[in-house]
């Protein structure tokens, strides 16, 4: 128990979420349902192992694989959750600058259903299942080349 009488002890604490929980719930959806308060002690500096074995009082005994995996799922899934909400700010907070022109259509991709970034294997089926446009994707190459082309110095250039 801490001699802070404001703040029920740890165990106390799992205990009453615990109780809010159904008890078919598998264990990693009641770790889920305790990290909100495991959280503060880790960064308080309280060792895992003396957060496992209040667990393990309160009723919930893991495995320590078991509650490291799922402490590290619940932080990701905290971390992209923010990261969605500051994108949403900053898209609210940032006013269109333009807003009587009319912005151009994207360019015509060769290669459609092309994911910006692969995080699931449902992104890799997308990559398997893309359709590809090849007179287009040759179109593309030639302007890229001819970009190059432009780009570069040729040797009658630098004479």
């Amino acid at each position: 128990m801490t001699d802070n009488p404001l703040k029920p002890d740890p165990i106390a604490r799992y205990r009453a979420v615990l109780e809010s929980l159904d008890p078919r719930l598998r264990q990693a959806a009641k770790l889920r349902a305790l990290y909100p308060l495991i959280e503060p002690q880790v960064a308080a500096g309280v060792p895992h192992a003396a957060i496992m074995e209040d667990l393990a009082a309160a009723g919930l005994p893991v495995m320590r694989n078991t509650y490291i995996t799922t402490l590290r799922r619940w932080r990701k899934a905290q971390r992209l959750a923010a990261d969605e909400a500051n994108q949403a700010a900053t898209a609210a907070v940032e006013p269109n600058p333009t807003p009587a022109a009319k912005p151009s259509p994207p360019p015509l991709d060769a290669i459609q259903g092309r994911p910006s970034r692969i995080q699931t294997p449902g992104d890799l089926r997308k990559i398997r299942d893309m359709r590809i446009d090849l007179d287009a994707l040759r179109r593309e190459g030639l302007a890229n080349r001819a970009k190059a082309t432009q780009d570069t110095p040729s040797q009658n250039d630098k004479e």
